[in-house]
Formats: C-alpha cells, structure tokens, sequence
C-alpha cells in the first residue's frame, strides 16, 4: 500500500495515527497538494491528501472513510477499534464531529489566507466565523474531556474521537499558536502531551 500525504495535514496525522495503531505501515509518498502530481491526481479528483492506494491499486480517499476501511478489515478483537462498541459508538462519533469541525475550519482559514491575504479573509464575516468555529471546537472538546482519566487513556489504542482531538490541538498549536484568540484548553493540551507517549502520536506530530 501507498499512503499519498504530506507532513502537516491533520487529516494525514488521523489517518497514519489509526494505520499504525491497526498494525499497518503503508509506503509514505510525500507529495504536494498545490502541485499538479499526476501520482496525487490520479488517486483523488479532489488533489486532497490523504489518499491510499491499496495494494490491488485501488485507491480510497477521505480520512473518515479511510477510517471506516480500517476499521472494517481490521476488526476488533483481532485489531483496536477506532468505535468502540455499540454502547460508545455514538459518544465517539459525536465527539469527533466537534473536532473534526475545528480542523475543517482551520483548513478554510488557511487555503484562503494563501489565495487572498490573512487580513482580507480574517476579518470577513466568513473569516470571523471560521475562526469563531476553531475556538468554540477547542472548548468544547476540552469540555468534552473534563471527566476523562487521561492517565488510563495513554495504555490503550485511541479511538477516533481521541486522534481527532489530539490532532485538533496540536494542528491548532502548529499554525496558530501564537495567535491570541487560540483559548487555553488545558484538559485537551494535558491529553495531547499524554498521548505522546504512543509511538503512533508522537511520531507523527506535524513538523
């Protein structure tokens, strides 16, 4: 297998992160998403990473549909479930539609900053509200952690809702550290640390 990615995105991070907890270590091809690749344009229209091409050759696109193939080949118990079960299933999901709207926003911001200017796009009423997204997704899933017991979380494989906080934070960390409307999530940045105790989060921290 071939995973098509680059070293920054988040949906990359949430992809590798399931990958190698699932006991799988595709071949890396680092490509570049505002390039014309024909290797990135041939396995995905939308010229998006991640994208992986399985080794019969096709190739599948999306991480939460990357998810769903992991988690349908590599079953639990055999493999760690990115779900949870039938009685968690939902909680995980739901949770991880609150990160995943954070990322998403993040992203916006950044491709339009890149074909406009930060401040043409920032203070739009799109660019407010985007940014009004990435701190409300931050403090909720910080809330949504308030409870957990961070210290039990670090010996098992993390579900979806875990990588996709994670990987909020530290994606948010990464580009807009050192913005001063980022709120402090002290439960999310204690959970993210935490992790890092996994090779398969603390290797894959965008760099």
């Amino acid at each position: 297998m071939q995973l098509l990615a680059n070293t920054t995105s988040p949906y990359v991070r949430i992809v590798q992160i399931a990958m190698i907890e699932k006991g799988l270590d595709p071949e890396l091809i680092i490509v570049d998403p505002w390039a014309d690749d024909p290797r990135l344009r041939a396995a995905n229209v939308a010229m998006r990473v991640p994208s992986l091409i399985l080794d019969d050759g096709t190739p599948l696109t999306e991480s939460i549909l990357i998810a769903q193939w992991l988690e349908i080949t590599r079953p639990a118990p055999e493999w760690p479930s990115l779900l949870g079960d039938a009685n968690h299933c939902a909680g995980i999901l739901s949770r991880t539609g609150v990160a995943l709207g954070g990322i998403d926003a993040s992203i916006i911001t950044l491709i339009t900053r890149k074909v406009t200017a930060p401040t043409l796009f920032d203070d739009t009423p799109i660019g407010q509200r985007r940014q009004r997204t990435m701190i409300e997704a931050m403090n909720r899933v910080d809330e949504l952690f308030a409870n957990a017991d961070i210290a039990s979380l670090t010996g098992q494989a993390p579900t979806l809702d875990i990588i996709s906080a994670i990987t909020l934070f530290d994606y948010q960390q990464f580009r807009y550290g050192d913005q001063p409307w980022l709120p402090k999530t002290p439960r999310l940045r204690a959970l993210s640390e935490a992790m890092c105790a996994r090779a398969s989060v603390r290797e894959t921290l965008p760099r």
